[in-house]
């Protein structure tokens, strides 16, 4: 009698036997894959007819692809250097259209067999809309749902926030390989059928849950650990830390786990607006782009609490125009010691001081603050300053500098990561 199964059985691909890094060469770590699979009675161990059944047949099947070996797989993707075609035109799993000596040809992080086979444990990622040949990101988002200060509130991503998430990506500046049409693919799974079931509502209504202790026991219940490393996970919650934290999310810098607390500010805007903020942490994006000086009013991006939920400036006037997307880093700096207003960030003059007049004079401001502007170099006496010092203001390119290995060096594998509070509220 045999072990049953349930969920898709392994992909049909080159290699059966590949099952562990590196891929490409046959060793021990894949002999001890496939015994792991088979006592965990995974559909990864599945080699053999009958399909659903784990018996001595997938055994034999296994040991006689071991027996049989690999071809030529020169970058080690899982994928047989005659059926990578280097022409940037994915046919199928025999003409991928890939590189076969760059194992990740779009440079997502994610290998190009992994996208065209699934992973080795079964996590089909072709299925669920993933492509060799263009940049994926992947998040898995949980949610609360229930009665909250007194109010009914369900954090679920809603549809119209998630399309212009998508959309946001979809319009990025980021550069695929073989002359493909610029832009980024991203999939959140929110429970929406289909290949996406991942995403669920969470148990109970906390008024809080602690960011990552709580965040942790949520994620080890609720997330398939075979996503680990291939998905971003984020809770969708009404605040996190105390009952009392007004702030719209939290997240890992270069890690792969945040959160967005909308508290009671829920709408479509303000949610898409705090999810792609937040991803931009794990992206490695700081609130100063490649610092912490947040403020910044030529740093045009959703990073930015200037334009978290505002929206990016499109006319240089340096105020939101209700656009999401990242920073490209053409504003032009600015020294505070010496502020120009006549040359404002695009060569459009700039109001700076809000006195309502374009100062022809240089003059010293700090300019990095949330509301008043009448500090020179100092704070403004409310608080609303980011620092007290005049520095040179620096523009920052985000989509340019998206860290698409972070998946590798998440809180999983690196305790010390860096965590970021967003204390920014709609």
């Amino acid at each position: 009698m045999g072990l049953a199964l349930t969920g898709p059985t392994a992909s049909a691909e080159p290699c059966l036997a590949d099952l562990a890094r590196p891929y490409g060469v046959l060793n021990f770590f894949d002999i001890d894959s496939y015994i792991g699979f088979y006592l965990d009675g995974s559909p990864a161990a599945d080699l053999a007819e009958p399909v659903g059944t784990l018996n001595f047949f997938d055994v034999a099947a296994f040991i006689t692809a071991y027996s049989d070996g690999c071809p030529p797989d020169t970058d080690g993707d899982r994928i047989p250097d005659s059926n990578e075609t280097d022409d940037g035109n994915f046919l199928g799993p025999d003409a991928t259209g890939t590189d076969p000596s760059n194992p990740d040809t779009d440079g997502d992080g994610l290998l190009d067999g992994e996208e065209i086979f699934g992973t080795p444990d079964g996590l089909d990622l072709l299925a669920m809309g993933a492509s060799p040949l263009r940049r994926d990101i992947f998040i898995e988002c949980d949610w609360f749902a229930g009665q909250f200060l007194g109010r009914f509130r369900n954090y679920r991503p809603t549809a119209p926030s998630v399309a212009r998430v998508v959309q946001a990506f979809a319009d990025a500046p980021v550069i695929n390989p073989y002359g493909l049409p610029d832009g980024v693919s991203i999939h959140l799974d929110y429970g929406q059928g289909g290949v996406f079931t991942g995403g669920n509502q969470l148990p109970g209504n906390p008024a809080f849950i602690t960011f990552d202790n709580g965040f942790n026991t949520y994620k080890a219940a609720h997330f398939d650990p075979r996503r680990k490393g291939y998905f971003h996970y984020a809770i969708f919650a009404s605040r996190y830390n105390s009952n009392s934290n007004g702030s719209s999310g939290v997240a890992e810098i270069n890690g792969d786990d945040f959160m967005v607390t909308m508290v009671d500010y829920l709408s479509n805007h303000n949610q898409s607006q705090t999810i792609v903020h937040e991803l931009g942490h794990n992206l490695g994006l700081r609130h100063g782009g490649f610092q912490n000086r947040n403020y910044k009013p030529n740093y045009n991006s959703v990073m930015n609490y200037r334009h978290q939920f505002p929206g990016l400036d499109t006319d240089g006037d340096t105020f939101g125009n209700g656009v999401l997307g990242y920073s490209i880093g053409i504003n032009s700096s600015i020294d505070e010691n010496a502020v120009n207003e006549p040359a404002g960030v695009l060569g459009t003059p700039v109001d700076f001081n809000r006195n309502g007049m374009i100062d022809a004079g240089l003059y010293a401001r700090n300019l990095n603050c949330s509301g008043s502007t009448t500090a020179p170099c100092g704070s403004d006496g409310n608080n609303r300053c980011y620092d007290t010092s005049c520095n040179v203001l620096q523009d920052h390119d985000d989509w340019s500098n998206i860290n698409w290995n972070r998946l590798t060096s998440s809180s999983d594998r690196l305790p010390e990561i860096e965590i970021v509070e967003c204390d920014n509220q709609p």
